[in-house]
């Protein structure tokens, strides 16, 4: 009889619940496709070995590897690994990559490259400077500062990050469509909704 009764209630709220809600739970509850995976971790390389590669070429690798050691590098390879991610999750979420206006995808691509510059800015500072500030080597108005004037940068930069690397996927999605086989009659890279 209470399971009924549980049954019932929650059919109720599915019923109450409205459409873009019930998509956005379902959404959030979907594991991560292994296209995201796949984009996100391409993207995540392609990033940091342009970095590398533009740091080598100035001539600052050096004192930048100097002052770093394994686990810190692991740790801020994978933290923005869990950036694109996230990003390339959110833009997939909303947005398909085919049959799509290009338009549309690169502002979603913007807009989730915007906001993963902000939180990758955020997640250093908290670990570059908490510690800076606590043996009070830094003012808190200093850090305020920064903090502003680096999200916007932070915002710009991972904008335009966001836009070279949906143009990116967009090419390279559309690359392994047309050199993988089509399984059942059906292409590889197709995204399987429900």
């Amino acid at each position: 009889m209470g399971e009924n009764q549980r049954e019932r209630e929650a059919m109720a709220e599915r019923a109450s619940e409205t459409k873009p809600a019930r998509d956005a739970r379902q959404r959030s509850t979907r594991p991560v496709s292994l296209v995201t995976w796949t984009l996100a971790t391409f993207d995540t390389a392609l990033f940091v070995l342009l970095g590398v590669l533009a740091a080598h070429a100035s001539g600052g690798l050096a004192d930048l590897l100097a002052g770093l050691n394994t686990l810190v590098g692991v740790a801020v390879f994978c933290y923005l690994w869990a950036l694109f991610v996230l990003a390339v999750r959110w833009v997939h979420s909303r947005v398909a990559l085919v049959d799509v206006p290009l338009q549309t995808l690169v502002l979603h691509g913007v807009a989730a490259g915007s906001v993963a510059g902000v939180a990758f800015l955020l997640g250093l500072l908290a670990v570059a400077l908490v510690p800076t500030i606590q043996s009070g080597g830094v003012s808190l108005q200093t850090v305020v500062l920064v903090l502003l004037i680096g999200a916007g940068v932070a915002a710009i930069v991972g904008g335009v990050v966001g836009l070279l690397a949906s143009l990116l996927d967009i090419a390279v999605y559309g690359l392994a469509g047309s050199l993988l086989p089509e399984s059942g009659g059906e292409r590889v890279t197709e995204s399987r909704r429900r």
